[in-house]
């Protein structure tokens, strides 16, 4: 069996034990029917892979060195506002909503939901909730009433934060219906909001009131264990449906190296963050990375590359992670109006292949060396090119694994070793590897083998060197612009329609996005189908619109297999050479 790594290779499952799992870890994952590799953990441990501390150790730490340096700036493109904050004042609100936390009877078993913009509050109600062990389920504000429902009420969330609104978007209605059905749900703290019946506000309720005072020693006695499960992040997956990726402090910080060690990232170092930080990226590279090493995280809430440019200029930012969409975008604002952005040095990027001339333009343009990773919200950045490559490795490759990560590929009949350069499933396991999807058994049964194996549902071939190349995907899912499209639940829910006999949903090329979403619809017989009547109609399901399909297809039927699937390449073909019968854009 072939298994690849770099740097210290291949991460063997056989190692020596350590201390073994405290009551808080056991009883965390038990809550969400999770389990711990013993053999694994041992080894994590004894290579420097996982480590007996926190997150909210190492921020503890960081301020204290850099109580004057700004943390992090906010840049709200709604109000125009820029708000600095220092690591000393932002010690200082994390604390406080801490003791609130703590005050409000919040436990290591209570999971805070967390649904704000790239705004400085994220970060201070982030890491609180590391800081007094809970588990943070961050969520993006694309979010709508279905999703959201479903998401906290699978993990019984106790504690929501999020704006009142945002974006012309009614968060606090969304969350009043959404907590009338859900009894764990015993507080929504809205933020940017007057104080209301059945709503706390976060600038009044919590920030306003000293609460750390009466729970000073209680803030300091508390130590979260670093094998409890920490984080829950949620993603699509392959089936469409929200499942929740269960990940611990230990996780989160092999996750964050994966990044900042390849490219020899420190706290002199600045990020820019236009992804959204309840997203795996966002999250893991634009709070946790920062806040681990004391580096200054600049955020932007809504996108706009022209502002963004400004921002890179104003900020003398060094390094950012963001799609192959955005360095597009990147490139063409910055032809139309160049900014002195010498500063920024690395732009990472993953979710689709960067093309060569991307990677040239890069360099040109920007002035930045591109690199590509591969990642899951499962695992974080598993593979990166690295700094000492030649600059086209960005588009040639998704690069290599990081020491503490193994990847393989298996045949898609034979399930045996697929062999250099040999196209198969890609399988990966190590450090940075969720422990499973909370309380979904039957999800890690099949995601997980015996020697913790997690089948990712890409299509890859890995080189002899250990590159990686991923090539497509098994699962039935359209990348948009780095976010994976739930089809089949989109298909779900399209087929609800009171017009739409059968429909499809397939991807189709895009320059700027790499794939946007087509329905292909055969209606009911003498009805008028438009684009808008399916837009409005999932809006009305709570589906975020990043999800919605951009082109409508009129066909009169659609093509089955023997087995009543529908066959989806000959849609795609169709699309690609526009053999189509009507188009209801």
């Amino acid at each position: 069996m072939m298994e690849y790594g770099v740097g210290k290779g291949r991460v063997d499952i056989d190692g020596p034990l350590v201390t073994p799992l405290t009551d808080q870890a056991r009883k965390s994952l038990d809550m969400f029917g999770l389990e711990m590799n013993e053999a694994s953990r041992g080894k994590f441990y004894a290579s420097g892979w996982w480590r007996d501390s926190t997150v909210a150790a190492d921020f503890e730490r960081v301020w204290r060195i850099n109580k004057n340096k700004t943390a992090v700036v906010t840049n709200r493109t709604e109000s125009g506002r820029r708000e600095a904050v220092s690591f000393a004042e932002l010690a200082f609100r994390v604390d406080r909503i801490a003791a609130y936390l703590i005050e409000a009877g919040v436990t290591a078993e209570d999971v805070i939901s967390v649904q704000l913009p790239n705004w400085w509050q994220f970060n201070a109600v982030a890491l609180a909730a590391l800081k007094i062990g809970a588990v943070l389920n961050p969520i993006i504000p694309a979010h709508r009433d279905r999703d959201v429902r479903f998401m906290m009420g699978l993990i019984s969330s106790t504690v929501c934060f999020f704006p009142s609104i945002y974006r012309k978007f009614d968060y606090k209605e969304m969350m009043s219906k959404i907590a009338r059905d859900l009894p764990s749900l015993k507080r929504l703290v809205v933020v940017d909001g007057e104080r209301c019946h059945g709503f706390v506000s976060f600038e009044e309720d919590i920030l306003g009131i000293p609460w750390e005072s009466g729970n000073k020693v209680r803030l300091q006695e508390g130590k979260p264990d670093p094998d409890k499960i920490a984080e829950i992040l949620f993603t699509s997956g392959t089936t469409g449906e929200p499942k929740g990726a269960g990940h611990t402090n230990n996780t989160m910080f092999s996750r964050a190296r994966s990044v900042y060690q390849i490219l020899g990232l420190t706290q002199d170092d600045i990020v820019f963050m236009p992804s959204a930080l309840g997203h795996s990226t966002g999250f893991i590279y634009g709070c946790i990375t920062p806040a681990m090493l004391g580096m200054k995280a600049v955020y932007q809430d809504i996108w706009d590359p022209e502002r963004a440019l400004e921002i890179i200029e104003r900020e003398r930012v060094t390094w950012s992670f963001v799609s192959t969409t955005f360095v597009v975008d990147l490139i063409r604002a910055q032809r139309k109006a160049k900014r002195d952005i010498s500063s920024l040095r690395y732009l990472v990027s993953g979710g689709a292949t960067i093309p060569p001339a991307v990677v040239r333009e890069a360099g040109e343009v920007l002035s930045a060396r591109l690199m590509a990773v591969w990642g899951m919200t499962e695992n974080g950045a598993v593979t990166c090119t690295r700094p000492e490559e030649p600059p086209f490795a960005a588009s040639e490759s998704d690069g290599t694994a990081s020491p503490w990560m193994e990847m393989k590929i298996v045949d898609l009949g034979t399930r045996e070793d697929a062999g250099y350069n040999a196209i198969g499933e890609l399988k990966v396991r190590g450090a940075s590897q969720m422990l499973g999807y909370v309380s979904r058994p039957s999800f890690n049964k099949v995601s997980f083998d015996d020697q913790s194996w997690f089948s990712t549902g890409d299509l890859a071939r890995i080189d002899h060197t250990g590159h990686l190349r991923v090539t497509g995907r098994i699962k039935d899912v359209i990348i948009r612009g780095g976010e994976n499209v739930p089809v089949t639940e989109i298909e779900s829910l399209l087929y609800g329609h009171p017009a739409i006999l059968a429909v499809a949903i397939v991807g189709y090329a895009d320059d700027r996005l790499g794939e946007r979403a087509c329905a292909v619809v055969v209606p009911i017989s003498g009805v008028e189908l438009r684009l808008s009547d399916l837009t409005s109609f999932l809006e009305a399901a709570g589906v975020a619109k990043v999800y919605w399909p951009e082109r409508l297809v009129i066909v009169d039927s659609l093509p089955y297999n023997s087995a009543g699937k529908v066959k989806k390449f000959k849609l795609q073909l169709m699309l690609a050479e526009d053999q189509v019968l009507d188009e209801g854009n």
